[in-house]
């Protein structure tokens, strides 16, 4: 019986100096050299994510944007989109007072591109903006409406908890989204991200499980983001670093993302020693 397995990147597979160790990076080569079928899902964009794993073999397709695109990791095309439809008019209507930086994410044609206003800033997101400064996506716009010229697919935004409270109790019920509020894994600040309601890690998960042929699902996380693919798991492993909220459904506890957790998992149970 064929076994997908599916890990989270940043908390998970990458360390806390958002680096996968060589001893990761070693073992998942050579799973993926013996045809085991291991592929990741992340909050990343794939330009992002890309770089992050450029040292593993990844073949199979990925998934980021919590599961809002479904990528080839070695052409970095994208192979499935889910797209904001008429719901876009309610979230625009939540946001039409409230100044809360962030980007809103989109396609013109085939190109990915990320918006934001230039007047909406803070430190969190000059300091996002400042560690993505060679990123050619990003543009700066001078009004709401050019906000979303293209075709929407992902809404982030960047603040203090307490700022960013109030838009996640107004857009937390839209009929069709999915809402991500949780803190930043390496700031104080806090993000909510906004995507599509066919669009979750899980439904992402089935999708390259039904393009792969594979009949059983293992999953890997230590985040919010990661419950729903979790609960669709024939089996689910939280890191020991992961919030008690996911290691209350995982099958089990393995070791921290610092230690190699997914990857020494891996490399047992698939007896590669």
């Amino acid at each position: 019986m064929k076994t997908l397995y599916v890990t989270d990147l940043d908390g998970t597979l990458m360390r806390d100096d958002k680096i996968i160790s060589n001893k990761s990076v070693s073992i998942l080569n050579r799973l993926i050299a013996r045809d085991i079928s291991i592929t990741y899902a992340t909050a990343r964009s794939i330009r992002s994510s890309s770089e992050i794993t450029k040292s593993i073999s990844f073949k199979l397709p990925v998934i980021i944007r919590n599961g809002t695109i479904i990528a080839d990791p070695q052409s970095k095309k994208e192979i499935e989109i889910s797209m904001f439809g008429e719901e876009l008019h309610h979230i625009k209507q939540a946001l039409a007072d409230i100044c809360i930086p962030g980007f809103v994410t989109a396609y013109s044609g085939s190109n990915e591109v990320k918006l934001y206003l230039a007047e909406r800033m803070n430190e969190g997101f000059q300091v996002y903006l400042e560690n993505h400064s060679q990123d050619k996506r990003i543009h700066r716009v001078d009004s709401e409406d050019k906000l979303y010229e293209g075709k929407t697919c992902y809404f982030t935004f960047i603040a203090p908890k307490n700022e960013l409270q109030p838009l996640y109790e107004r857009v937390k019920n839209i009929e069709g989204i999915n809402c991500i509020f949780q803190q930043d894994k390496y700031r104080p600040e806090y993000w909510l991200e906004l995507c599509p309601g066919n669009a979750t890690k899980a439904k992402a998960i089935q999708r390259v499980k039904q393009l792969c042929g594979c009949q059983r699902v293992v999953v890997f996380g230590d985040s919010a983001n990661d419950i729903p693919m979790f609960h669709i798991a024939d089996e689910a492993y939280a890191t020991k670093n992961a919030i008690d909220e996911l290691k209350e459904i995982a099958t089990g506890i393995i070791e921290d993302n610092n230690t190699d957790g997914v990857a020494k998992w891996l490399e047992t149970n698939q007896n590669v020693l």
